[in-house]
């Protein structure tokens, strides 16, 4: 085939800009495609450690203005705080548990007392210490396999009991009768039921829209932060954000050098480091979202370790779907009254609560949904009941 000279020209400019082939692939010859890596850049304008944080809010379809504004407040500095206390709770429960469980039966059957659950409670690390002091042993109270083989070695060589002489701890049947008293003793219940009469209108207000008694979202702000007096001592988005930059293990592994001691641990800490901090970054972004769509300022709300926030210690994430405008005013703020009043009332609702709900134990497990404590779902009717006389 022929080609004019204007052709080839045409030709030659688009392979110069990457439209045309070169040449046909020979047969049998795969494809070469570039293989798809998703990398988010850091935001590096933003202060350290957040500039990774702050990357991957804004591929998220945050605003990279205010993300930089909110990462460069003077008062943000990370806090290791939350992961390591989170990281070393669910290490003490979860990791290694057969290992564990092991060391526990040797234990037993060498005439030590326990519980044998699998877990590292502080009953176990006692134990093992104690086994350790006794061996010579530097008495860290730590799970491990040497720790295990020389068990082993022992129950192999000594008089021991057996196993089948165990018996599990009898499960105690959950109390619907304890309370918190320090929110159901006589002055704490007078205060609270204070609080209801001056605020009574917006109860009765609320119970109208979602049919929840007003006593009992009382009760809930009572024991959540003494009706608006407690809302947490940290700053929510800022102890998120330590949380979230945290799913970088580097940040928190000084700080876990008493746990992080082999190969298989280091493995466990960062997977669920990583895990966590997603979890973190998920509730960040939906606080970020909802202080700006309701122009609020971020850096303002008090709240739990965990993000927690207002009168009804809201999760962020739970914002969007339960939190409500109880004044009208044309923003939501879970640290206005009316607001948080609404809120909680539409969030029992949405979780089951129907009109007054006679049935004990629909009542419960409703509440239960709030916080699976049963102590608290107690404290809960208990105040609620006094309030309604």
């Amino acid at each position: 085939m022929k080609f004019s000279a204007l052709t080839l020209i045409l030709s030659l400019a688009l392979l110069l800009q990457g439209c045309v082939v070169a040449g046909p692939r020979p047969v049998g010859e795969p494809r070469k495609t570039s293989p798809e890596v998703k990398v988010t850049p850091p935001l590096t304008s933003a202060p350290q450690p957040w500039g990774p944080l702050a990357g991957r809010l804004a591929a998220s379809g945050l605003d990279r203005q205010k993300l930089l504004l909110f990462f460069s407040s003077p008062e943000l500095t990370f806090n290791p705080a939350p992961m390591t206390a989170k990281l070393k709770e669910l290490f003490g429960i979860y990791f290694r548990s057969d290992l564990t469980k092991s060391v526990q039966e040797k234990l037993f059957q060498l005439g030590f007392d326990l519980t044998i659950d699998g877990r590292l409670g502080s009953g176990t690390k006692k134990v093992i210490e104690t086994f350790q002091t006794k061996h010579g042993l530097s008495p860290d109270g730590r799970v491990t396999d040497s720790l295990d083989k020389r068990l082993t070695l022992l129950v192999a060589t000594s008089a021991t009991r057996s196993l089948a002489d165990y018996k599990h701890p009898s499960a105690v049947r959950p109390s619907r009768v304890s309370t918190y008293s320090q929110f159901t003793n006589p002055s704490a219940l007078k205060v609270i039921s204070e609080h209801y009469r001056q605020d009574k209108s917006l109860f009765e207000a609320m119970e109208r829209r979602h049919g929840v008694p007003g006593p009992l979202v009382a009760s809930i702000m009572w024991i959540e932060t003494g009706y608006g007096k407690n809302f947490g001592q940290k700053k929510a988005a800022f102890s998120l954000a330590s949380m979230a930059a945290s799913a970088d293990y580097s940040l928190i592994a000084e700080h876990l050098k008493d746990i992080d001691v082999d190969e298989q641990t280091r493995s466990y800490l960062v997977q669920t480091a990583q895990k966590r901090g997603s979890w973190a970054q998920e509730e960040l972004k939906a606080l970020l979202n909802y202080a700006w769509k309701n122009r609020l300022d971020p850096a303002s709300f008090p709240g739990s370790i965990y993000g927690a926030i207002g009168y009804g210690q809201f999760m962020p994430s739970n914002i969007d779907k339960f939190a409500e405008d109880g004044d009208e005013d044309g923003q939501i703020d879970l640290f206005n009254k009316a607001d948080a009043i609404f809120s909680i009332g539409r969030y029992l609702k949405e979780n089951g609560w129907r009109g007054d709900m006679k049935d004990e134990n629909q009542r419960r497990q409703v509440i239960m949904r709030y916080n699976r404590s049963g102590t608290y779902v107690n404290t809960v009717l208990y105040v609620a009941r006094h309030i309604s006389g």
